[in-house]
This record gives C-alpha cells, sequence and structure tokens, in this order.
C-alpha cells in the first residue's frame, strides 16, 4: 500500500521509488511526516478545482461504465475497465483549457500530446498518445494525482475511489451548471439506443465522438486553476462542499494549514518544519514527539539532495568528459561548499535526541555517519556516491568505475525535488478554501521550489 492509494489500481505499476524517484532512500521518513501532517493527501493534490472537475468525471463516466455492464469493483480488472471510462474525460478537461486559454497554466498533465491532438484536428487515437503513455496516465495523469483524495475524503466517493459520493455529485452538478449550455451533460447521448459493448477498448472516441462531442465547441465555465490565481479562493458554492471535505473543523489537515498560516517569520522550508514541530495545537492531535525530528530531518534531507544535485550537474558539465575522476569533481568549490553544509547537517541529526524515537531514521543515520567518518573531499564524495547506489530507490543517476563517476540515466534537465511532506499542495488548497491567509508559506514554498529548479536526474 502506498500514500497514494495505489493498492486499488491495477498492475502492472512501477513501484514508487521507480515512479518518484528517492535518490537516498529517505521516501518512508518524508511519507511518515506527510501522512501526519496531511493525511490523504500528496504532493501533487493542489488544485481544489481539479477536485470539482474529477467529481464531474467520475459522474458521468460511472453511467457510461454501468450502461456498459460495469458492476463490480472489486477485482483489478474491472477497476482497469472503470478507469477506461473515466481517463478521456480528464483529458477533454485538459484539452478545453489548451483550447480556450490562451496562455494556459497550472497542473495540465499530458499537455504536450493533448496540444498535438488539437493542432492536428483531434484525429489521433487517444489524444495523440502512445499507447504506452495512455496506459500510463492512469498512474501520472488527473486522476492519478488524486486518486486518494477520492479514497479517503468524505462525500467524495462510497470509499472505494469510484462510485461517486454526495459531494462529488453535488460537486459534479455545480461543474456541469458552470458550462455553456451546449457543453452540459444532462444524460449521454443515446443512452438507451447505444451498443455499449461496442465502445469497450473504444471509451475515448465514445467520448470525442458521441459522448461529449460538445466538449470542444464553446468556451466558458469552470477551468483548472491558472497558476497566478492557485492562491485565491474558490467560489463560495464550491468551497462550502471542498472545505468539509478537506479541512473539517477538527480535522489534522485544518490544523496544520493554520500553523502555517501562523508562521508568519517563517523565511524557509526549515522555519515551517520548526513551526510545525513546535506546535502546542499539533502536539494535542499528534503522538507526544511524533514531529520532533522533522526540522533535523527535513535539514539533513535538504543538504544531501542539494550535494546529489551539484554532483550530477558537474558530472554533466564537465566539457572534456562526461565521467570525470572523483578526484576532479572533490575539488570544486561550488562541490566543497555544498558538502560542507551536508556534514553540519549530518552533525546535527547525530546529535539530536529526538531521532531515536524516529522510525525511519536509519538510511539518514547511515548517510550522516558515512560524512562524519569521511576525512577528505575525495572519501566524502564518495560516502555521497556510495549511499546513493547502495540505499537509493528507483534509477541511479550515476554510479563510481575506475575512480570516475558515470552517470547512469539521461541528462533531462527536469529538476530531482527534496524530499517534501505535502506542506505546498496542503497550504494552495488551504488558501482556495479560503482557511486563512496562505501568503506566506506560500512565498516561502515558492522560494523553496525555485531554489531546487536547478536540474537533475529524471
Amino acid at each position: 500500500m502506498t500514500e497514494e492509494g495505489g493498492w486499488y489500481f491495477s498492475a502492472p505499476w512501477e513501484p514508487v521509488s521507480i515512479r518518484r524517484g528517492d535518490a537516498l532512500g529517505f521516501r518512508a521518513g518524508a511519507d511518515y511526516f506527510a501522512e501526519l501532517l496531511a493525511p490523504g493527501l500528496s504532493n501533487g493534490t493542489t488544485d481544489a478545482r481539479w477536485i470539482t472537475l474529477l467529481s464531474w468525471c467520475l459522474r458521468w463516466s460511472h453511467v457510461a461504465w454501468r450502461n456498459a455492464a460495469g458492476r463490480d469493483l472489486s477485482r483489478p480488472a474491472h477497476q482497469l475497465a472503470r478507469y477506461a471510462w473515466l481517463r478521456p474525460l480528464e483529458l477533454l478537461w485538459v484539452a478545453r483549457t489548451l483550447k480556450f486559454v490562451k496562455h494556459p497554466t497550472g497542473q495540465l498533465r499530458g499537455r504536450r500530446s493533448i496540444q498535438r491532438w488539437l493542432d492536428n484536428g483531434q484525429q489521433a487515437p487517444d489524444f495523440a498518445m502512445s499507447p504506452d503513455q495512455f496506459g500510463r496516465y492512469r498512474q501520472v495523469g488527473m486522476y492519478g494525482a488524486y486518486r486518494v483524495v477520492f479514497r479517503t475524503l468524505p462525500g467524495l466517493t462510497t470509499g472505494d475511489g469510484w462510485t461517486p459520493g454526495a459531494t462529488a455529485l453535488e460537486l459534479a452538478r455545480i461543474a456541469n451548471d458552470s458550462l455553456p449550455v451546449a457543453a452540459r451533460l444532462k444524460e449521454l447521448p443515446s443512452e438507451k439506443g447505444t451498443k455499449w459493448g461496442h465502445w469497450t477498448t473504444l471509451e475515448a472516441r465514445y467520448w470525442v465522438e458521441r459522448g461529449w462531442k460538445s466538449s470542444l465547441e464553446t468556451a466558458g465555465g469552470f477551468l483548472p486553476t491558472p497558476a497566478d490565481a492557485s492562491r485565491k479562493p474558490l467560489p463560495r458554492n464550491e468551497r462550502d462542499l471542498l472545505e468539509p471535505a478537506l479541512f473539517g473543523i477538527d480535522s489534522i489537515r485544518r490544523v496544520t494549514a493554520e500553523v502555517l498560516a501562523k508562521a508568519k517569520e517563517a523565511k524557509s522550508h526549515l522555519d515551517l518544519c520548526e513551526a510545525l514541530a513546535s506546535s502546542s495545537e499539533l502536539s494535542k492531535k499528534l503522538a507526544p514527539a511524533s514531529l520532533a525530528a522533522l526540522p533535523t530531518f527535513s535539514r539533513f534531507a535538504d543538504a544531501s539532495m542539494h550535494a546529489m544535485r551539484g554532483l550530477w550537474n558537474e558530472i554533466n558539465q564537465d566539457d572534456t568528459n562526461q565521467s570525470p575522476p572523483i578526484e576532479k569533481l572533490a575539488q570544486l568549490p561550488e562541490l566543497k561548499s555544498r558538502f560542507s553544509g551536508l556534514r553540519q547537517a549530518g552533525e546535527a541529526w547525530l546529535s539530536a535526541g529526538a531521532r531515536t524515537a524516529f522510525p525511519h531514521g536509519q538510511p539518514v543515520t547511515q548517510l550522516a555517519t558515512a560524512m562524519r567518518a569521511a576525512s577528505t573531499p575525495v572519501d566524502e564524495l564518495r560516502a555521497l556516491a556510495t549511499h546513493h547506489y547502495e540505499r537509493g530507490g528507483g534509477r541511479r543517476w550515476f554510479a563510481e568505475r575506475n575512480g570516475t563517476l558515470v552517470p547512469l540515466v539521461a541528462a533531462t534537465g527536469i529538476a530531482a525535488s527534496d524530499y517534501r511532506f505535502r506542506l505546498g499542495a496542503l497550504s494552495r488548497l488551504a488558501a482556495q478554501c479560503n482557511i486563512a491567509s496562505m501568503d506566506n508559506a506560500l512565498n516561502v514554498i515558492a522560494q523553496v521550489e525555485s531554489d531546487d529548479d536547478e536540474g537533475g536526474a529524471e
């Protein structure tokens, strides 16, 4: 079982470490704190509007699935059949945004393929995605980012992640009513006369050609939240449904958001973590000392990833050799500075009494101890590279061979993010639900995300 609710999607799935990356083996620790502070969310749950739009998708895909004789959701194969009716609707909402917004921003997964599909007259099957891309969208697409929300939050589904509950049905109605009349769905076209079995495996064609043929004809209505509006509250009728589901009056998520909102003097991610760890309000909700190790863990994890990204960049920017000698890398001033910060953060971790009660501290302590034992810059670099190769999850970035560091994955320019605890996602949702002013927390998080965006392994 994963934090993202992968238990109710069908195999084959890549392991979480492959899909999300875990360069240093700290993922379990990060997920531990994330589940304490923001249960039921994920780092990708960043736009409450998508909960509304996906509720609409669930409502109408459920009708089509039932018409096509879908009944049992207890078996993986049947869950896959259920998702096949949902996926095209997710993609059509992204397509509406790309078609009707001049410079679209925000959370629009799959946009490059969908833009090609639009540019070429919407003729290509499966939204111009390859079979592999289309299949993987259930992992990386919009519903993939919000699936655990729909499984766990009250009223969104009956608890299976698929069958719309009362809140989702009302959100779906609001989304439908926001659309131009021509684009609204009241019933599915030819619902009684359609040979539904004919459309099995052709669900995308059904929605594009028949089920929601009007989806791209008229502008207007709800769309995903653009990036420059992500801090603004959603309309009142939408918030009245989303707030109790996301931030119930006695929920941990609400208390966490309120603590972050009160941290007006915070200037870094570490400051936010310290505010959470010292919060008397959270201490009433969580087990004693459960957050005590959060600041030192965050500091060391951030310093470790900062060193990892610096090392990766130097490997790939060597003009003469993409597999530079470790001796050469160890002398670079920028890397020396990053490793100095890593050593200091490691010492803070090893001297923190709270770490002994942290259930996922073993890989953290292992790296901190290795850094303490390193007596030269070369030893420090080797300690980090060895830990990454032996304890990291997912694809390895590089490996030592004959005294050099050899890259093992492509240099895509995609940033390798630090370990996070859903604080950015929670703060954005809280702002949209008007829980409190999240401006300072979001400013800090935006700066952290900007600092992280310095390249890295895919």
